[in-house]
């Protein structure tokens, strides 16, 4: 996922042994890119809500499918935010 995320333009850092990813928001406002992609049915939660604005937290403990069904939702949302 984290490979994925990158070609489509995230920054996202390499975790350490976690349960979550954490990209940058492709837009400032991080709650309205979070809304933006629950439309799609795909639910992160805003980093402003731990205490990290402009980043988004993504938990990977969804199965293979989940994953799958929601990488051509994050490169529409990053293609869409530039």
């Amino acid at each position: 996922m984290v490979e994925s995320l990158r070609a489509s333009g995230y920054d996202v850092h390499t975790p350490e042994g976690t349960f979550y990813l954490l990209p940058r928001s492709p837009i400032e406002d991080d709650v309205a890119f979070t809304e933006q992609l629950a439309k799609d049915k795909v639910f992160i939660l805003p980093g402003s809500l731990v205490e990290m604005p402009g980043w988004f937290r993504i938990s990977i403990t969804g199965n293979d499918d989940m994953v799958e069904r929601a990488l051509p939702i994050f490169q529409r949302a990053a293609s869409s935010a530039r």
